[in-house]
């Protein structure tokens, strides 16, 4: 599908495979030629900085986004995902507001970073606040800073790529042990119980 294209869309970045949450069927040998080749054309794109450590400069770029830009905006910029960077501001929201033992997780990674490195991406947030002055800011004008920016939805959550990623992953053991259940049940069908 590589060469395949909308008339007057290049790139049309919007679209997305869709991924159906039905059973597995069975597909004929005819036609399964076809789907083989189809995915191999499949292709994800992720952002080149995709699971890379942040900096503290990418950080600040994040918490300095003023509400008109989007998500997308930001992400183009550093070279991440726009869900990456919906996690450092919510990070910065929380932290800012006190929501959600932001605080806390931030004094747990600091006691232990070890035991406690899934806050890392907390603390480097709280450590770049500290460092502009935004907790020494009275409460009224942390809340104001603390706005999320510019989403697609009000439910977005994401553009899914380390979704696709986990699921690219364990897709081939999950899909193997599957194949294997199906192929038994289509054995066994016809098998006097």
């Amino acid at each position: 599908m590589s060469g395949m294209q909308r008339p007057g869309h290049q790139g049309d970045s919007k679209r997305r495979l869709q991924v159906n949450p039905d059973a597995l069927r069975l597909v004929p040998a005819e036609k399964r030629e076809f789907w083989e080749k189809l995915a191999e054309d499949v292709e994800i794109n992720i952002a080149s900085q995709f699971g890379m450590r942040w900096t503290m400069l990418a950080t600040l770029t994040v918490i300095l986004a003023t509400p008109d830009e989007t998500y997308e905006d930001v992400a183009r910029v550093l070279n991440r995902s726009p869900g990456a960077i919906r996690y450092r501001r919510q990070a910065m929201i929380h932290l800012l507001r006190d929501e959600h033992s932001a605080v806390d997780r931030v004094e747990a990674y600091r006691s232990d970073p070890k035991k406690f490195h899934k806050y890392g991406d907390y603390a480097q947030v709280a450590e770049a606040l500290e460092h502009l002055g935004y907790f020494d800011l009275p409460v009224r004008e942390q809340f104001a800073l603390a706005v999320p920016l510019g989403q697609p939805s009000k439910s977005w959550r994401g553009d899914g790529s380390s979704a696709a990623l986990a699921q690219r992953k364990g897709r081939d053991g999950s899909l193997r042990e599957e194949v294997r259940r199906l192929l038994d049940e289509a054995r066994n069908y016809n098998t006097p119980s």
